[in-house]
């Protein structure tokens, strides 16, 4: 098992700031099972086949974040892109179940976007959810 290093998630080989994770809202559903067929048998047992590719889903919010700082975000995410128009990003990330990091390939779904304020040449987002999802 490998030692926590301090970091929950990298993108491509650059730590996603832990300033911009809000405190508490960090959630990970590690190696989610997918159920590929289950049946009860004759004498009522249940038979399942599970798939072996366990998938797992991390989501967090930002704190409200200035467009700069959502800026610093969006070219860390661009750089672990490995395709866009599916937002398909190379990640790294700390598995509590397994008690280790683990390398994925995941999407990011949708982000809302809103306005909480403008300050001097700036726009001041209300937080964001932020979610990652293994292929």
């Amino acid at each position: 098992m490998a030692k926590y290093k301090g970091y929950l998630l990298k993108v491509k080989d650059q730590i996603f700031p832990m300033k911009y994770i809000k405190s508490e809202t960090y959630t990970s559903t590690d190696n989610q099972r997918s159920e590929l067929k289950a049946y009860r048998n004759t004498n009522n047992y249940l038979i399942r086949q599970t798939s072996p590719n366990f998938k797992t889903k991390i989501e967090f919010e930002t704190p409200p974040l200035l467009q700069s700082q959502y800026e610093e975000i969006r070219q860390l995410l661009n750089q672990g892109t490995i395709n866009r128009t599916e937002r398909k990003i190379k990640i790294t990330y700390w598995n509590s179940e397994d008690l280790t990091y683990k390398n994925a390939v995941v999407y990011m779904p949708d982000i809302s976007y809103t306005i909480k304020n403008q300050m001097r040449n700036e726009l001041l987002y209300n937080p964001l959810k932020m979610e990652f999802i293994e292929y």
